[in-house]
């Protein structure tokens, strides 16, 4: 009979993203997996993965023990679980990580190191698709021809991604916003783009995790050191400090 797991990442988008694969060992061994995010991400992530029973952690992050550790840790005690994993690498005044590894690993290799899952797991990114959301999505977007995604805002800062003139000329630029809830309604504009422009972000990791072919260049700002593994075809670029609009800039 398996275990119940419980795993402690509250947030960002992204991370959880990252680690929806470590779920799905456990479940495949038969384990249930229990996972406090934060409340209202709560709805987007049970659509995409319903095996996972997701619970909603109130608060903020301004609430940074309760937040983070304490509350997560209380709702995985609540649900009996029979083992917990912490996946963060580092959580400012806790002592909570293996130094040993988050000294050594990138923040996304840490988070599979720690829960035992072979890192090739990343890649294997399992998800309940809502074709009718897609499709919704897509056709409000006035998509009349090829075109290039572009994705410039993330949890740190927001950029405005320089697009090459030939670029605008021959392409239709299609920006990603705010108008759904769920990154995963974005599934179908990602699939169908000619080419995509991101920042270092939870949508560059899902593109990255579902091993898309389309031509893909990420844009970084050099002063966010702590990015993910990215191994599927991207170019790369920097930003300027011109480039940044909002959030952590450049000096």
């Amino acid at each position: 009979m398996g275990q119940r797991i419980g795993i402690v990442q509250t947030r960002g988008i992204g991370d959880i993203v990252i680690a929806l694969p470590i779920a799905d060992h456990f479940l495949e061994s038969g384990s249930e997996v229990v996972w406090p995010v934060d409340q209202q991400f709560l709805e987007m992530f049970q659509r995409a993965k319903p095996e996972i029973q997701f619970v909603g952690v109130t608060g903020s992050p301004q609430h940074s023990p309760g937040y983070f550790l304490y509350e997560p840790l209380q709702l995985v005690g609540q649900h009996h679980c029979d083992r917990t994993v912490i996946l963060y690498s580092f959580l400012s005044g806790f002592n909570i990580c293996d130094t040993r590894l988050s000294a050594t690993l990138k923040f996304d290799e840490y988070k599979y190191a720690i829960a035992g899952v072979p890192f090739e797991r990343k890649w294997k990114l399992k998800l309940e698709r809502d074709t009718d959301s897609e499709d919704a999505l897509f056709h409000s977007l006035g998509i009349d021809r090829q075109y290039v995604l572009v994705h410039e805002y993330g949890s740190k800062y927001e950029a405005r991604i320089p697009i090459p003139a030939n670029i605008e000329r021959d392409y239709q630029v299609v920006r990603v916003d705010e108008r759904t809830d769920s990154i995963f309604d974005w599934l179908l504009v990602i699939e169908r783009a000619s080419m995509l422009y991101m920042i270092d972000s939870a949508m560059a990791n899902l593109i990255e995790q579902l091993n898309l072919p389309n031509p893909k260049k990420l844009f970084l700002n050099p002063q966010v050191t702590s990015t993910p593994v990215y191994k599927n075809g991207w170019q790369f670029a920097f930003l300027g400090p011109a480039d940044i609009t909002n959030g952590l800039t450049l000096t």
